[in-house]
């Protein structure tokens, strides 16, 4: 049992901080953790996909962005249509740099 869980908020930051340094194993591990401890938010699939873009993992960045669409397609209370079309446009640019 964890003593401290770090807020939803605090991860997210640390986890694009680590991605924008490139420090990905950090990323990695702090995109995992999101998505164990807040499965209801969609921000470690948020992360997640940004971490496979700047590896050059495009299809599995779609996946991760495609992920956050059917959450919000599964309760789209409190999310506007700008959020859903970045994530669309991530999806749709990540899915053009996948090399057939």
């Amino acid at each position: 049992m964890k003593l401290f869980q770090a807020s939803p908020d605090r991860l997210s930051n640390r986890a694009l901080d680590a991605i924008q340094a490139g420090r990905y194993d950090q990323a990695e591990k702090l995109g995992q953790q999101l998505l164990h401890d807040y499965p209801e938010l969609f921000d470690g699939h948020d992360r997640l996909g940004l971490l496979r873009e700047a590896q050059g993992r495009f299809q599995e960045a779609a996946d991760h962005y495609r992920a956050v669409l059917a959450m919000i397609q599964q309760d789209p209370q409190g999310t506007d249509a700008d959020t859903v079309q970045l994530f669309t446009e991530r999806r749709d640019q990540a899915l053009q740099q996948v090399k057939p």
